[in-house]
């Protein structure tokens, strides 16, 4: 991807940018949240910093901010914990390849929140949009409950055309490429959840 022409792209439908992020700053962030950038979303903003109440502010590593970063991470726990209590056959066909099959709840409860301590973390981005920690040229993807994830862009690239420059970003799982599914095989949970 061309980020300059990107970001000229981007800039035409309103959105507004700060000066990118310095090496100095992107190790910072990853040090202070505990992630890694993905190659294409770091080099991304180190070209120019997307600013808007919609998208999370790296930037800012007051004590509140970080509370945030982490109250996301939580909540994903927490998204995880319902579905097991209110969807739970739902969730059990979807991660039966993955898990097994459970008679228990409480043991399939375990088997999950166990199988999403060893998964990559989902990092926000803007409003709902997430990506995985440090996984290169994956796709972004919006998490509300596991039953409720669905694909953004198969790539940040795609991503930001998807969200930013056409009218449409419904992406059905039909249109995932064999070349996804085979990277998201690498993400635990996540690919169960997202297939």
């Amino acid at each position: 991807m061309d980020n300059y022409l990107m970001i000229k792209r981007l800039k035409k439908t309103g959105l507004h940018f700060d000066t990118g992020l310095s090496d100095i700053e992107i190790k910072k962030i990853e040090s202070t949240f505990g992630f890694r950038f993905p190659k294409e979303i770091a080099s991304f903003l180190s070209c120019a910093y997307p600013v808007g109440c919609n998208f999370f502010d790296y930037r800012d590593i007051s004590q509140k901010n970080i509370d945030k970063f982490y109250d996301f991470q939580k909540n994903i726990k927490k998204s995880f914990e319902f579905d097991i209590a209110n969807n739970a056959a739902s969730l059990q066909a979807m991660l039966k390849e993955f898990l097994g099959e459970f008679t228990d709840v409480e043991d399939f409860k375990k088997a999950v929140m166990k199988s999403l301590e060893s998964s990559p973390k989902l990092i926000p981005f803007f409003a709902h949009r997430c990506f995985f920690d440090g996984m290169d040229n994956m796709p972004i993807i919006s998490f509300w409950q596991p039953v409720d994830t669905i694909i953004y862009g198969y790539d940040f690239e795609d991503y930001l055309e998807a969200e930013f420059l056409t009218a449409t970003n419904d992406i059905t799982s039909e249109e995932i490429s064999d070349n996804i599914t085979e990277k998201l095989k690498t993400t635990g949970i996540w690919y169960y959840i997202i297939e």
